[in-house]
């Protein structure tokens, strides 16, 4: 599916880099009766209605529930809503309103479905409308059903809410569309991937949602999910819409306040926004100056669908956010681009990487999303359970292999200190920083690998210190995640000397006697 690109605006924030490791409140993994970290996991609207988790009834959802609590998760955010909602709303159109039962699939409200995706045995594209239906027409309703679910596993319970999503622009009569994205078309931003925010009616089609889902369910937590996606005023207007965006957060705040009252609980709010906070600023997106006027909990700091994030700058979060309650989670999504190969599904190995990495930096939490794609279905499911057992103990985390990788970041914008991605590099003298967390304990070995064309003669240094090599690493690891495409090619391994690692950032040269192509750079911990 085509995705948003960045517009690209303009100047940085500079903030000292403050390591905040006691922070970091890691313990053991679960089964050893310590408290663990927050593992957060993101069920996307419609997976559950794609049939990913088994037949269309209420138990699959309990099934699921129990699964994943049982793997390691701590916190379940159901997401509740695209331009339509998946349960009978009284503010917004739900995803099966117009859809004729009678009708089958050949009827108005799929026509505008992509030929070949209206059904089939492989794109099936009507199948989630009509599950929604048909679950609705069982008397279930869906978030109600997973809150209590979540609740019966001692999952903390929350509703995540979608707050521009802007899939399938290109097909502007597609089912997923809400009237008001249909109806007004001058309100469409440049890039048709959402609704502008400046205009006063958007702001206030939001925030009835927010009422209802604090006035209507039994909530740990509400989530405004400014990531998916994240682009909320036209271009040049984006420093207007911080102001709007502060009153708009003042009454979302004012609604899980309401709904502390109603429910006798503490109902917290949390953000995801762009992992630089310059980048989340510059749009509109002001997450520290909300988080300064005590109106949020918690601040996921996010990449976007194209890849993970492998350096985002929690220590600047946490310096900006010092002197306030106000905690920070680090997001993975479920893929991994360096720049030069493209978008593939992660392995387990890289996750762990990003997490150790977000963890020693002071994360408080990490976030899953899309982990429901690619790796619940391509990986080997011990891998996926363990990642997920895992993921709550820093310790854990540490013990077992990872990968650091570089990687593109996106979101970006204009005025950061480095590009949006640093690969494809051709040259002869490559330099490449990476954050890789703490030093390798006894008995792991370090080694850098590169992509880099068959038989080109290169020469390593970490840190400045000469990594001898070059032996051709072992891939295996993606190939074990079920990735069967670009990724693949040929990598060289260089082993990294005990002295010559750093704790947190470690500085990668490559030297070549002629130009040379690099397309990827990771450091491997083992």
């Amino acid at each position: 599916m085509t995705q948003p690109k960045s517009n690209r605006p303009c100047a940085m924030i500079g903030i000292s880099l403050i390591f905040w490791l006691s922070s970091v409140a890691m313990a053991e993994p679960a089964g050893d009766g310590n408290i663990r970290g927050r593992v957060i996991y993101n069920l996307d609207c419609t997976e559950y209605f794609v049939g990913t988790f088994g037949p269309n009834v209420p138990e699959t959802i309990d099934k699921f529930v129990e699964d994943h609590a049982t793997a390691g998760i701590t916190e379940l955010w159901i997401n509740v809503n695209a331009q339509r909602t998946n349960y009978r709303s009284d503010v917004w159109e739900a995803w099966w309103d117009g859809y004729d039962p009678s009708a089958g699939t050949d009827q108005p409200f799929f026509a505008g479905i992509a030929p070949g995706r209206i059904a089939g045995p492989i794109a099936n594209d009507s199948q989630w409308f009509i599950n929604m239906w048909e679950l609705h027409e069982q008397g279930c309703d869906y978030p109600k059903r997973m809150l209590e679910s979540a609740r019966r596993n001692d999952l903390r319970a929350w509703i995540s809410l979608r707050m521009n999503d802007g899939h399938s622009p290109e097909r502007p009569e597609h089912p997923c569309h809400s009237t008001i994205w249909k109806a007004n078309p001058q309100w469409r931003l440049t890039s048709g991937y959402g609704l502008d925010y400046e205009q006063s009616e958007v702001r206030q089609h939001y925030l009835n949602l927010i009422r209802e889902v604090c006035d209507r369910y039994d909530i740990d937590g509400l989530e405004l999910d400014f990531q998916r996606f994240w682009l909320y005023f036209r271009p040049g207007r984006e420093h207007n819409g911080n102001k709007l965006m502060l009153n708009f957060m003042e009454q979302a705040r004012a609604a899980t306040r309401k709904a502390e009252q109603r429910l006798g609980h503490p109902v917290e709010l949390a953000v995801r926004v762009p992992g630089n906070p310059w980048t989340a600023r510059r749009h509109g997106l002001d997450a520290v100056a909300w988080a300064r006027a005590g109106l949020v909990d918690l601040v996921v700091a996010g990449s976007f669908w194209f890849s993970t994030n492998s350096d985002i700058p929690v220590e600047t979060w946490k310096g900006l956010l010092k002197d306030t309650d106000v905690q920070v989670a680090v997001h993975l999504e479920a893929s991994i681009d360096s720049g030069a190969n493209g978008r593939r599904t992660m392995t387990h190995e890289e996750m762990r990487g990003i997490l150790v990495g977000a963890l020693h930096r002071g994360a408080d939490g990490v976030y899953f999303f899309n982990l429901f794609t690619g790796p619940y279905h391509q990986w080997p499911r011990e891998d996926h359970h363990r990642l997920l057992r895992d993921a709550g103990s820093y310790d854990a985390l540490c013990a077992g292999p990872r990968r650091h990788a570089l990687t593109i970041t996106s979101p970006w914008s204009v005025g950061e200190l480095a590009r949006d991605s640093q690969l494809p590099y051709t040259g002869t003298h490559g330099i490449f920083r990476l954050y890789t967390g703490p030093k390798p304990s006894d008995g792991q070995q370090a080694q850098v690998e590169l992509a880099v064309p068959d038989n080109q003669q290169l020469e390593v240094r970490l840190n400045g210190i000469r990594c001898p090599g070059s032996t051709i690493a072992n891939t295996e690891h993606i190939k074990a995640s079920g990735w069967e495409g670009a990724g693949l090619g040929s990598r060289q391994a260089f082993a990294v000397p005990p002295e010559a690692m750093s704790e947190g950032y470690n500085l990668v040269e490559a030297f070549a006697p002629q130009d040379i192509t690099i397309k990827w750079v990771e450091i491997s911990v083992k």
